[in-house]
C-alpha cells in the first residue's frame, strides 16, 4: 500500500538497468555558454496524470481543512540573476563518487602505468572539444495521459531556441485531500519555462531556473521535475524525484538518470508545505556528441520500458528517418501498451518484489516523453 502521507504518495520506482558510465562525459563542469538567439518558447505544457492503480486511489475524500492547514514554504533560496553556477556546496550531486570525479592527480602514476592520459594528452583532448562546433537540438515530445483521467498530472514544456526542455509529473496522492496535484506540475512548469526566457542571453542555468519557478508555484500538491539545458558540447541537469533522463550513442545507453526515493513509490518530491527542497536535487553537467539522442520523461515510461527496449525504438526511429516527435510517439505508445499486460516483466515488476509486493506487469500511468536529437549547430 502507498503511505498514508500526501507528501510521499508518487508512482513507482523506475528500476531501469544501470549501464557502465565513462568518466570523459560525466565530469563536472562549468557553464560553457552558447551564443542561441533567444525567441519566443513554444510552450507545450500538455499534461498526464499520475497512476491510481487500484492499491493506489485518485478518488478520495475531500479534505478542505486540510488543504487549509498546509502552509507554504517561506525558506526558498532566492535564485540569482546573474550568468553564474549556482555552488556546488548547495546541491546534491554524486561528485564524491570516484567514477565521476575528474581528478588530475591520477597524471602522477602515469610513469607506472603507460594506458593513463599524461596531462598533456587531456589538454588536448580538451583542446579538440573545445574547437568543435557548438550543438544544438531537435526536440520532440509526446504524452499519453492515464486512461480513467481526463486532464493529467504531468506537465512538460520545450523552448527550443533556448535549447531547454523539462517534465514534471503532478503527485496523485494529493486526490486523497481532494487536490489535483496536476495543477502544481502545470504551475511549476510554466513558471520554469517564464524563468527560461528571462534568463539572461546563453545563461540558462537549470538549477536556478527550478529554484525560481519552485518559489513563484502557488498551487497546493507536490511533482517530481528534471529541466535540461544544451549549451556547447554540455548538457546540464537538476532532477529531483523519479523522473529523468537517458543519453543513448551508437544504440547503447551512456547514461541514465538514478531515481531519487524514499521508499517504494515515494519519490522526492517538491512542493509548497514539506517535502524535499532544491538542495536535494541531483545536479549533472556531462558533454554529448552529434548522433547522441536523450530521452527526459516521467515515470511512466521508466516504469514500462527497460533501457533496452528504449534503444530498440530510437533505434528504429532513425533508420525510418523520424523526427524527435515521432520517436517520441514510438517510446510513448510501447510504455502505455506495456503498462496494461498483465504478465509482462517490467521495471516496476521487479521493484514490486524488490519491495516485498506480489504484482506482474506494467504500471498504469501518465506517460510524458520529450526527445532531443544533438546535431552541429549552423554556422
Amino acid at each position: 500500500m502507498k503511505e498514508e502521507n500526501p507528501e510521499h504518495q508518487n508512482g513507482d520506482p523506475s528500476s531501469s538497468s544501470s549501464t557502465a558510465r565513462s568518466p570523459e562525459f560525466l565530469i563536472e563542469t562549468k557553464d560553457q555558454s552558447s551564443s542561441t538567439s533567444r525567441e519566443k518558447c513554444g510552450s507545450q505544457d500538455t499534461v498526464a496524470m499520475k497512476e491510481d492503480n487500484a492499491e493506489y486511489p485518485s478518488n478520495g475524500p475531500s479534505s478542505s481543512s486540510t488543504a487549509q492547514d498546509l502552509t507554504l514554504l517561506t525558506e526558498t533560496e532566492e535564485p540569482t540573476s546573474t550568468c553564474k553556477e549556482h555552488s556546488q556546496d548547495s546541491i546534491a550531486t554524486k561528485e564524491d563518487s570516484p567514477e565521476y570525479h575528474n581528478d588530475d592527480s591520477a597524471s602522477l602514476s602515469t610513469t607506472q602505468d603507460p594506458e593513463l592520459p599524461t596531462q598533456e594528452q587531456r589538454r588536448r583532448s580538451q583542446e579538440a572539444v573545445e574547437k568543435r562546433r557548438p550543438l544544438k537540438m531537435k526536440a520532440g515530445s509526446y504524452y499519453i495521459p492515464h486512461m480513467r483521467k481526463l486532464k493529467g498530472e504531468d506537465a512538460h514544456f520545450i523552448c527550443e531556441h533556448e535549447q531547454v526542455v523539462g517534465v514534471a509529473d503532478g503527485v496523485g496522492g494529493w486526490a486523497k485531500l481532494g487536490i489535483d496535484a496536476g495543477e502544481y506540475a502545470r504551475e511549476l512548469m510554466s513558471r520554469a519555462e517564464q524563468a527560461v526566457r528571462a534568463s539572461p542571453e546563453g545563461c540558462v542555468d537549470p538549477f536556478q531556473v527550478l529554484a525560481t519557478a519552485h518559489a513563484l508555484t502557488n498551487a497546493l500538491g507536490a511533482s517530481t521535475a528534471c529541466i535540461m539545458a544544451l549549451k556547447g558540447q554540455y548538457i546540464h541537469t537538476v532532477n529531483i524525484g523519479d523522473s529523468g533522463f537517458l543519453v543513448v550513442r551508437d544504440d547503447a545507453v551512456l547514461y541514465h538518470s538514478p531515481a531519487q526515493q524514499r521508499g517504494f513509490n515515494t519519490p522526492y518530491q517538491l512542493q509548497n508545505s514539506g517535502g524535499e527542497t532544491l538542495n536535494d536535487a541531483e545536479v549533472k553537467s556531462m558533454g554529448v556528441e552529434p548522433g547522441d539522442i536523450i530521452v527526459v520523461a516521467t515515470d511512466g515510461v521508466f516504469d514500462n520500458l527497460f533501457d533496452s527496449e528504449v534503444v530498440r525504438l530510437i533505434k528504429s526511429g532513425l533508420v525510418l528517418n523520424l523526427s524527435a516527435e515521432r520517436i517520441a510517439s514510438l517510446i510513448a505508445d510501447e510504455a502505455q501498451r506495456n503498462s496494461i499486460k498483465r504478465t509482462k516483466e517490467t521495471p516496476f515488476s521487479i521493484a514490486c518484489r524488490k519491495a516485498g509486493k506480489r504484482r506482474k506487469g506494467g504500471k498504469k500511468d501518465d506517460i510524458t516523453v520529450v526527445v532531443m536529437c544533438i546535431i552541429e549547430a549552423d554556422d
